[in-house]
């Protein structure tokens, strides 16, 4: 308790009834050299359609950090995106399989 009195220290005003550390062992993927290439880019090459996600490609392991992380990196791939012109100008979805353009639809 003394760790978040640190951190937050506005939290000494507060009076806690109970306190509780959750350990799960099997929460994360197992990283392993060379699964990086796996894992997609926010930018994609549908147009207009981005990703964001931990399991996306960036700096962290599969985690809330990582999912943050995902979702700026993604931001920010619109952000150039749009700056640039280049919004709209990949594939569409007309151009997918009749399949997967229903499904964007």
């Amino acid at each position: 308790l003394e760790m978040v009195h640190k951190l937050f220290p506005s939290s000494r005003e507060l009076q806690c009834t109970w306190t509780n550390v959750v350990k799960l062992g099997e929460s994360l993927y197992r990283e392993a050299p060379g699964k990086d290439r796996f894992r997609p880019n926010q930018r994609t090459p549908v147009q207009d359609f981005y990703l964001a996600g931990s399991y996306t490609y960036q700096d962290y392991i599969d985690s809330m950090e990582g999912a943050t992380k995902s979702g700026l990196l993604a931001a920010d791939a619109i952000i150039e995106d749009t700056l640039s012109g280049r919004a709209g100008s990949r594939i569409s979805t007309s151009e997918l399989a009749p399949s997967a353009a229903a499904v964007a639809a």
